[in-house]
């Protein structure tokens, strides 16, 4: 249920609008630049074991991703409470391929601990959210 007066002052508002923003921002900026590749090769960041297992470039797999990760930093934006539980799983599938590639190991525990905060968001979009 949506609370009604929010106190805007109030340090957990506050700090569900950190996270709203931050979680809408950042899907959409990853999701965009897969197509571009602006801040980095992405390509790179894709175990082998998932495009020889899928049968699939590595490079048209990201191009997936991009797509996933532009809808749900929209589905953030619209509707915080689910859509943080979204970014948050997403995030926990980006760590397990990342934990089986030795040299990316402290990306790894990043994304875990952005998967955390995509999962206070949800929790506090309970409180804080419409949907």
């Amino acid at each position: 249920m949506a609370t009604t007066g929010v106190r805007t002052y109030s340090p957990s508002y506050q700090a569900y609008e950190i996270l709203h923003i931050a979680y809408t921002v950042a899907p959409l900026a990853a999701g965009i630049d897969k197509f571009f590749h602006f801040l980095v090769n992405w390509d790179e960041y894709l175990s082998p074991m998932v495009s020889g297992v899928l049968h699939v470039p590595a490079h048209t797999f990201m191009l997936a991703v991009g797509a996933i990760e532009i809808v749900a930093g929209l589905i953030v934006a619209i509707a915080p409470r689910i859509g943080g539980w979204v970014v948050g799983l997403w995030l926990c599938g980006i760590v397990l391929n990342l934990l089986s590639i030795p040299a990316y190991f402290d990306i790894a525990l990043r994304d875990a601990g952005l998967a955390l905060g995509a999962f206070a968001l949800a929790r506090l979009g309970v409180d804080y959210s419409r949907y």
